[in-house]
């Protein structure tokens, strides 16, 4: 794709709101008497390319831009038709490697079907068709591509005229498979008959020939045996070359069911292997989980047998054991150690204030022990330190 050349693509119909469509798309089911809800990733519209082969490529870029445009117009409201639904957008790329047309379709017929489910194989097969036919109007030197069987009678090799998923292969070589080796036995059984026929009329013909005289009943029979020898000659001819087709066509599939059979391992392989990384990872998970799990109650266990230290000066922590915390993933490990340290710190702080209280306390017990205090005064301030002991925890 070049982004230079953007500019010059043609927007020949363009898409309008796809609630719009999709509304219409749940009326047409309605109106078709389909009862049941429509499906919330229900297809509202459907994409198709319209595309050459290289030669008929050369000869459609000759056309005029407005030829062109017709050309695609039509053959995208005849596509429209033949799949009876509406044509929703039509778009003409020239910023790629060729020139070509993206077209949209309403994605339910007016039958109030999805065209995934109405649509048939050999409907895509009339589409060609049709997409020849109407390039042809604007361009006669323009042939359709050529069909399977046409493509085998012409030498193709059959895996180049397969565009099967594995599991279709899966399904459809063996019946291939059994098809082909039937006839090539009775090709094979066929061809044995023809040249031992072949053999017959050679003899009869040479018998003939070895007289020195020939009558004229005997010289019409020679003429006779030439003639039938040469049919059956050709026949056997013939019959070989389909034999040596049908068998390359076998070897084709048996190589076909070895390419499938092979990719199916490789698939196999593929979800082994990712059915291990995936055991691996959850259980890397369940390690990184417990070993975090053990970190945390490690610091609380010190937090709470006051192990735990915090250093104001340097921001450290010191723990008894620091193991738990090694073991601990390293983003987590960060995340505990930030706990680790306000604990250690609200701890620290905690203590530095009881033993300013204690240090409080004993200086008001040094007061009371004066003699020139009132009694009124030192039982007020008796009173104060039996509920200030009573809060605090006391660090004697």
């Amino acid at each position: 794709m070049d982004g230079d050349r953007t500019h010059l693509n043609r927007h020949l119909i363009e898409l309008r709101p796809l609630p719009d469509i999709q509304r219409e798309n749940e009326a047409l089911r309605l109106k078709a008497g389909r009862s049941r809800k429509m499906k919330s990733n229900a297809a509202v519209v459907s994409a198709g390319i319209i595309t050459f082969g290289h030669a008929a490529q050369d000869v459609f870029n000759q056309l005029p831009d407005e030829t062109q445009d017709r050309a695609f117009t039509e053959l995208a409201h005849e596509v429209a038709a033949l799949l009876n639904t509406s044509l929703e957008a039509l778009v003409v790329h020239l910023d790629e490697t060729s020139t070509h047309a993206h077209f949209t379709l309403r994605a339910y017929n007016n039958d109030g079907a999805p065209l995934s489910d109405a649509t048939k194989l050999s409907d895509l097969s009339k589409i060609q068709d049709l997409a020849a036919e109407v390039m042809q109007r604007y361009a006669p030197e323009i042939e359709r591509g050529h069909k399977k069987k046409e493509r085998l009678k012409a030498g193709a090799n059959y895996p180049d005229t397969l565009h099967r998923t594995v599991k279709q292969l899966h399904e459809d070589l063996p019946k291939e498979k059994a098809t082909l080796e039937a006839e090539i036995e009775a090709l094979s059984q066929e061809l044995i008959e023809r040249k031992a026929s072949v053999e017959t009329t050679e003899r009869h013909l040479k018998k003939v020939e070895e007289k020195a005289e020939l009558t004229e009943k005997e010289i019409k029979l020679k003429i006779n045996y030439s003639r039938r020898l040469e049919k059956k000659q050709a026949a056997v001819v013939k019959e070989t070359e389909q034999l040596e087709l049908r068998k390359t066509q076998l070897a084709a599939i048996m190589e076909q069911e070895q390419l499938a059979l092979e990719v199916e391992k490789q698939a196999v392989r593929a979800a082994r292997k990712q059915a291990q990384e995936q055991t691996a990872a959850a259980r890397r998970a369940k390690e990184s989980y417990k070993a975090g799990i053990s970190a945390f109650e490690a610091v609380l266990t010190e937090a709470e047998n006051e192990t735990l230290k915090f250093d104001p000066d340097t921001g450290q922590i010191t723990m008894q054991d620091l193991k738990p915390m090694k073991a601990a993933p390293p983003k987590l490990r960060t995340q505990i150690v930030k706990l680790a340290k306000r604990l250690a710190f609200i701890e620290s702080n905690l203590f530095a204030r009881v033993f300013r209280l204690d240090e409080q306390i004993s200086r008001v017990r040094a007061f009371l022990t004066r003699t020139d205090i009132d009694p009124e005064t030192k039982k007020v301030a008796q009173n104060i330190v039996s509920e200030i002991e009573g809060d605090e925890p006391s660090l004697r």
